[in-house]
């Protein structure tokens, strides 16, 4: 009796955590989020080789995903549009260079779409090279160039400073110095909003309200954060600046990127910690 009740016990656990860490399963919406794409840089928990980004797009387009932008999100919440029977959406943080000369003919090749999270203020004009070093993020030029076709923008801030660390007058601020530097510069971008660090308020509620209400008078309808989940369809509207994003760790391997893809990776990471 004993060598049935230790496995079923077992299924019975796997299936709780799946259910609790997965998501719905294979019904779900993942957004997957990058940083950075090298071809000589070994990879990292940010950087994802170039070779590695190919071998994911090649898995992804033979698998029956179709990637979508941000635009169509909003059409299926709000106005009904359908989704494709697998969208996944491959989402871009900060505007580091390598997207424009690593990632993006990439996309051209295998017609995949993006979204890009945009810091503002990095984005490289000759009156403004920006905090970082010069040519560590891309040219408005080039921002534009990967508008044309594949790539759409959205808000990930004017200068990534953690919202933690700043008030509500000065993140009301931030959300309206960054949409104008993108007017500024006449790059579109959609009305979704990228937490910089992923800090989204989880242990201050009254103070996450009052950040929504920053975003609903400055126009943004969604926002992400980082739970490596599958964002379980239809959308929850009430979740609307919750919205979930996987994070794509340059170090994993084929296999832990088609647990994130499934919205199996914090299942994963937690029984590998227990067999440790």
């Amino acid at each position: 009796m004993v060598y049935i009740i230790i496995p079923v016990a077992f299924l019975v656990i796997c299936f709780i955590l799946m259910y609790l860490y997965a998501g719905p399963f294979l019904k779900g919406m993942p957004v997957l989020v990058y940083h950075r794409f090298s071809s000589t840089k070994k990879p990292d928990y940010y950087t994802v080789a170039t070779s590695q980004m190919r071998e994911q797009l090649e898995y992804i387009t033979k698998n029956g995903y179709t990637t979508i932008w941000l635009s169509d999100m909003i059409d299926y919440v709000e106005n009904g549009k359908p989704l494709p029977p697998k969208p996944l959406i491959i989402a871009l943080e900060d505007g580091f260079r390598d997207n424009y000369t690593e990632l993006y003919p990439l996309l051209k090749e295998f017609n995949c779409k993006a979204v890009m999270f945009i810091v503002a203020g990095f984005v490289q004009t000759p009156d403004n090279l920006g905090p970082r070093a010069e040519g560590e993020f891309m040219l408005v030029e080039e921002v534009k160039d990967m508008c044309k076709e594949h790539v759409q923008c959205a808000l990930h801030s004017m200068y990534h400073k953690n919202y933690h660390d700043l008030t509500l007058a000065e993140i009301d601020e931030d959300t309206r110095a960054s949409k104008q530097r993108l007017d500024d510069l006449g790059i579109s971008y959609q009305p979704v909003f990228a937490y910089p660090w992923a800090y989204h308020f989880k242990d201050d509620l009254v103070k996450q309200a009052e950040v929504f209400g920053i975003f609903k008078k400055h126009g943004v309808r969604y926002a992400f954060k980082v739970g490596d989940r599958l964002n379980r369809l239809p959308l929850n509207l009430s979740k609307r600046f919750l919205l979930n994003r996987l994070h794509i760790n340059g170090n994993y391997s084929m296999w832990q990127f088609k647990m994130s893809l499934m919205g199996f990776i914090r299942i994963t990471q937690r029984l590998k910690k227990i067999l440790k």
